[in-house]
């Protein structure tokens, strides 16, 4: 009996990966030239890659752009989960996109992200290049904001992943461009931990516009003189770590596409979105945001204590961040300071014990420890993560 017992245990654990979860998702794509089938394509990829993601996948692109068309497409889903199969279960065409629900069987790999929780993200309003500026007015005014409000858009959209924070519209001066490799001067760096503490958030998105330059895709000036000339895009974004202040993502997205729109054009308007230097530069966007989300989808959420009561500790992250009661944290006391030479020096030292969620609020949610004894050192601005 006993070792039919064990058979049928050793039958069901190797069955167990066979198991998949039946994800439904909407993916949703632009209609160009009235190409349906181009269209219907772009969408499903769109929905695939929803629920991929929503089983812990990792997905990387590289591609050329040229006129808002792919000349090399090296789309590539690190996944953690298998797609078994898939069925198209609702089309519906709008005036100038199609949506398109799917339903995905998808199988989990044991090394799946963990990580349940959306982490807290503020995109502020990227800068130009100097020397951009003046050109950038041409046909492109506000293209720097538009950009901005394009990525609050899309990450909004991933509440799984991102908890959005609305972006700000506002001159901060903070440029990374000087930046080496990844290191920061320390009075930026002190600005970006600042700033992140002030608007309540794990992480900034920055970014500046660097090349919007008339130009053919090999470099020649001379065809903005004639007919409709070719025009460059290129921007770089910038993932901050708000509680160290360390740049944890930083990359550069370049394209050329036909310019055929007039130096009035509004860069919010259908028009601007619809044409080949908009299509490029939405598909640019739409490219680091996927990056974006490789790099923090399995990070552990960090969070502050912003109130200490007897033995209940309140942090700054809630409900809106997928917490729930019961999940478990550490918590580091914060013994940052500032050196001799006046650097900012980041240092902290762990608490003993385990803290679990006893409540939940939207935005916030309170601590206590669940093992071992709660140190009476614990103060308002100390870090609490995820485990």
């Amino acid at each position: 009996m006993k070792k039919l017992l064990l058979i049928y245990i050793l039958i069901f654990a190797a069955l167990l990966p066979a198991y998949a979860d039946i994800i439904t998702v909407t993916g949703n794509a632009p209609i160009i030239n009235n190409n349906i089938a181009e269209a219907r394509n772009k969408a499903i990829k769109d929905a695939l890659n929803q629920a991929l993601l929503q089983t812990g996948a990792n997905i990387s692109y590289e591609q050329e752009l040229s006129n808002g068309a792919l000349t090399r497409d090296n789309f590539k889903i690190k996944s953690s989960s298998n797609i078994k199969s898939y069925n198209v279960i609702k089309q519906e065409q709008h005036s100038d996109y199609l949506s398109v629900t799917v339903r995905a069987n998808i199988i989990p790999k044991q090394n799946a992200c963990k990580s349940s929780h959306s982490k807290t993200i503020t995109a502020i309003k990227f800068i130009y290049d100097e020397d951009q500026l003046a050109q950038s007015q041409r046909g492109l005014y506000g293209i720097n904001k538009e950009i901005t409000r394009q990525f609050y858009g899309r990450l909004l959209q991933n509440d799984r992943i991102f908890n959005t924070k609305a972006w700000i519209d506002a001159n901060y001066k903070l440029d990374l461009r000087t930046a080496t490799g990844r290191e920061l001067s320390r009075n930026l760096r002190q600005q970006l931990i600042q700033l992140a503490h002030r608007i309540d958030t794990q992480y900034l998105l920055l970014g500046s516009i660097r090349d919007v330059s008339f130009a053919d895709a090999d470099g020649n000036m001379l065809t903005k003189w004639f007919n409709n000339p070719n025009r460059n895009i290129s921007f770089s974004v910038y993932l901050v770590d708000g509680f160290k202040g360390d740049v944890i993502f930083a990359k550069n997205y370049q394209g050329v596409a036909n310019w055929d729109l007039s130096e009035s054009n509004d860069v919010k308007s259908n028009n601007f979105w619809k044409s080949s230097f908009g299509k490029t530069l939405n598909q640019m966007i739409s490219n680091s945001v996927a990056d974006l989300t490789r790099e923090i989808q399995c990070q552990n959420l960090n969070t502050r204590i912003i109130r200490v009561d007897r033995n209940e500790y309140y942090i700054d992250a809630g409900a809106n961040n997928n917490i729930k009661v019961g999940d478990h944290f550490t918590i580091a006391l914060n013994n940052s300071f500032n050196d001799s030479l006046k650097n900012y020096r980041l240092s902290s030292n762990s608490v003993e014990g385990d803290f679990v969620v006893t409540r939940v609020f939207d935005n916030t949610a309170v601590l206590k420890i669940s093992k071992g004894i709660a140190d009476t050192n614990i103060q308002i601005g100390d870090l609490a993560t995820a485990r």
